[in-house]
């Protein structure tokens, strides 16, 4: 593989990792969104519910006893902590990735020598392994979904800005 081949292949990565990023900060999102809607309508709808309760004391109870289980263990579902470092990370990876693009531009128009193509690829590689280092309490999990959709937007940007069609496999 040519120099320029290995720079196009890391754009294309790092651009697909920039959309993976976006798709799990949504992902998380809705996870954290959909506990607190829970649990709101769970500790204000008592009142509000009371006809049910009454008929359905079983169902009303279990889903009070739900609510305060979810409480007493929602500190230990560290969303908002992994929502933060994600959001983090993907707005970093936008900007590096509009910088190594404009580098890109620059290797196919001949606009650098040999030496500083070497020195800005490595310089970039670097910085998108720290950027993409993420703490060791911030687990997260990449579904088959979510990364059909980032693929999935990767090739829409690949047609939309440089014309490449890629076959479906």
């Amino acid at each position: 593989m040519g120099f320029n081949d290995r720079i196009w292949a890391t754009f294309c990565n790092m651009k697909y990792k920039g959309f993976l990023l976006e798709l799990l900060v949504s992902k998380y999102q809705k996870l954290d969104r959909n506990v607190n809607i829970f649990l709101a309508i769970a500790s204000s709808g008592s009142i509000a519910v009371w006809a049910v309760w009454q008929q359905y004391p079983l169902v009303w109870s279990s889903i009070i006893a739900l609510s305060q289980f979810i409480t007493a263990i929602k500190p230990y579902f560290p969303y908002s902590k992994i929502i933060h470092e994600l959001n983090s990370r993907s707005s970093k990876l936008d900007l590096l990735n509009v910088e190594f693009e404009r580098f890109w531009n620059k290797v196919q128009r001949g606009k650098l020598t040999e030496d500083i193509i070497e020195q800005l690829f490595f310089d970039h590689n670097k910085t998108y392994a720290e950027v993409l280092k993420f703490p060791d309490d911030i687990l997260f999990d990449t579904s088959k979904a979510i990364e059909e959709s980032a693929n999935q937007r990767m090739n829409n940007y690949l047609k939309t800005n440089y014309g490449i069609t890629v076959p479906k496999t």
